[in-house]
């Protein structure tokens, strides 16, 4: 199995912000796939649920994500 960066455009994988015990889920939706981007890629993020904390989505906001592709934690940084 190939494993590296996704080659659709929408992903949904845990998340969280400063502690795993706070997991979310996290919907990205990119313009091209993350292959086609490269790393970094820019997509559009939001929560799955509508209780999720979404105003915590804002310029300068870190995550950490579980990438199910490459079964590594990346970094999501909002930038706008």
């Amino acid at each position: 199995m190939r494993r590296g960066l996704p080659a659709f455009t929408r992903t949904t994988d845990p998340a969280w912000f400063d502690s795993p015990d706070e997991g979310l889920t996290l919907v990205c939706r990119f313009h091209a796939s993350p292959r086609e981007q490269g790393s970094p890629s820019v997509a559009q993020v939001s929560f799955l649920t509508e209780n999720a904390p979404h105003d915590r989505l804002r310029a300068g906001a870190r995550l950490h994500l579980f990438e199910r592709s490459t079964r590594l934690l990346a970094t999501v940084v909002i930038v706008e």
